[in-house]
């Protein structure tokens, strides 16, 4: 994959760099978040329960773990892969700028409000699609699956499979009939 690298103009390198450079701060900023802040106010826990897999915020916390690795993972090789090249970690090419930060705040805020009103699969799908835009993608077919494809098998399974309530929101009645 290196070879692949080599081969780019430098500026989509250095355009890949920051993506992925905001990609794992925004993983580890929300799985953060959601540990810390969402679970343990957001999730009424029973005293005891019989099997960890059925306590309420057993999936959450092993989906934020996940979430938390890729992105330490992702960090931790872009700190590698600037510091092989012989780049500083001042160099102007690792910056992320404020206004995606912010951007990034704005959007989850605004998720975290419609979530109740518009329901998961839609305030997540809008979520993911304005997520992948600020990532620079456009690809198609990944702006489209991903955001419609993602937030319905994640209700499915915690509907269906796990048995706990999600909101539905608006699409309620399309849902239930699933």
């Amino acid at each position: 994959m290196a070879h692949l690298l080599h081969n780019q103009p430098a500026a989509t390198m250095e355009l890949n760099r920051r993506r992925d450079l905001l990609a794992a701060i925004g993983f580890i900023t929300i799985a953060v978040a959601i540990l810390f802040i969402a679970i343990p106010y957001g999730v009424q826990e029973p005293k005891k329960v019989k099997f960890l897999a059925l306590s309420p915020s057993y999936y959450p916390r092993l989906v934020c773990y996940c979430l938390l690795g890729f992105g330490l993972a992702l960090l931790a090789r872009q700190i590698f892969s600037s510091l092989k090249a012989g780049e500083s970690e001042n160099n102007s090419d690792l910056t992320i700028k404020p206004v995606y930060l912010l951007t990034i705040a704005a959007t989850l805020t605004i998720f975290y409000i419609a979530l109740p009103y518009l329901g998961f699969v839609l305030s997540t799908s809008v979520l993911l699609l304005v997520l992948l835009l600020l990532a620079g993608d456009r690809n198609i077919v990944s702006l489209v699956a991903i955001p419609l494809l993602l937030p319905i098998s994640v209700y499915l399974f915690f509907t269906k499979v796990a048995n706990i309530p999600i909101p539905g929101g608006i699409l309620e009645p399309l849902l239930t009939g699933i």
